[in-house]
């Protein structure tokens, strides 16, 4: 009988400290998130109202960008882009315009350590980088800013950098998915593009647009992802931490041709809207498909799925759309399983400075061999 009470008191006493541990560490990871989370501080003012654009970026601004995973500093020129446009007027060789939203502008690192940047510094023929990267922009915004501002600095060469996480399901709605500003939008009718919600309204997302997230726009209303025991494992922190770490994301793939049809072609007209004013400006576009942290850390994820299939589609879709693909997606996922490095900041997501100078060394040898027809 003693034994018995012995072994129950031992037990009792090992899954109390169990509980307590588990407690702690849960207790710890919320404080963890949290605090990460609050981490993000922009100095005020880089970004600005616009009524065509919705948002650009102030001109002869500096400031500091301080979060859990770094502290950078930014800074403007006076045209309201990142970089020294004015000491590259006159060039010996090529422009390379570089369009996208923030992995092009660079956030997470500072005014010399961005890629584009870097191309600069190790420039020997007189070709000039220009970042034309504006954060939290789409497709639709960005051909926007072509035909108004990158045009007229005579780019022999427009580099579209595609964001694959978000930039397609952005270019469908008035609001962005991950920002809190308006934009103007285009809707496909008879294969004819409307632009929409302009002059854009200076009010913030209302409310009812959180609704609308990345999760549910990639899965829809699907019972086994947002079901009870999702919600469940994804507000336990442990649980989550286990789930990301050990355990495989169903494929979904076979669920995406129907749900993104209308991105995927409303992204293409833009494109070829976009190439058809290249044209008109003796330019040439191309395509930089950018992925997200997922697509090369963690290629089995939901995330890297649609992100794929995005990618393959504009891949699919160079031909008809007459433009050259980078696929730097491709590349750097390729990279990183026979040599991973910390390229992405592992909360914040965009490219660390490392990322960068991978990004630079992939790139450098493709830039040249775009037929530029010049």
């Amino acid at each position: 009988m003693a034994k018995r009470k012995w072994i129950l008191f031992v037990t009792i006493i090992t899954l109390a400290s169990l509980l307590v541990v588990l407690v702690a560490g849960e207790m710890l990871l919320r404080f963890k998130r949290r605090h990460i989370g609050s981490s993000d501080h922009l100095d005020y003012g880089m970004i600005v109202y616009d009524n065509h654009l919705g948002w650009k970026l102030a001109p002869n601004w500096n400031g500091r960008h301080k979060h859990y995973d770094f502290d950078v500093s930014y800074s403007t020129n006076s045209h309201g882009f990142r970089n020294d446009f004015n000491t590259k007027q006159g060039r010996a060789g090529l422009g390379y315009a570089f369009v996208g939203d923030s992995f092009t502008f660079s956030f997470g690192v500072n005014d010399n350590e961005t890629f584009i940047q870097l191309l600069n510094l190790q420039e020997k023929h007189g070709n000039v980088y220009f970042n034309f990267g504006v954060p939290g922009y789409s497709t639709d915004q960005e051909y926007l800013l072509i035909r108004r501002t990158v045009l007229h600095f005579s780019p022999d060469v427009i580099l579209l950098v595609v964001y694959l996480g978000n930039d397609l399901f952005d270019n469908e709605l008035p609001f962005p998915l991950q920002a809190n500003r308006a934009k103007p939008y285009y809707e496909l009718m008879s294969n004819e593009l409307i632009l929409r919600n302009t002059p854009v309204p200076p009010e913030p997302k209302p409310q009812e647009q959180y609704k609308k997230d990345l999760t549910r726009v990639v899965l829809g209303e699907d019972v086994k992802a947002n079901g009870l025991i999702a919600r469940i494992v994804n507000r336990i922190e442990l649980l989550r931490l286990l789930k990301q770490n050990l355990l495989k994301d169903p494929d979904y793939s076979n669920q995406f041709e129907g749900r993104f049809e209308h991105a995927v072609n409303l992204f293409t007209a833009i494109v070829e809207q976009i190439r058809d004013a290249c044209i008109e400006n003796e330019a040439k576009l191309s395509l930089i498909l950018m992925p997200g942290r997922s697509f090369v850390v963690q290629p089995y994820s939901v995330s890297a799925q649609f992100q794929n299939y995005l990618r393959k589609r504009i891949v699919e879709n160079s031909e008809d759309m007459k433009v050259d693909v980078i696929d730097l997606a491709t590349r750097l996922r390729e990279r990183y399983q026979r040599n991973p490095g910390k390229w992405y900041y592992p909360n914040e997501g965009h490219l660390t400075a490392e990322g960068h100078r991978i990004v630079l060394d992939i790139l450098s040898p493709l830039l040249p061999r775009l037929n530029v027809g010049i």
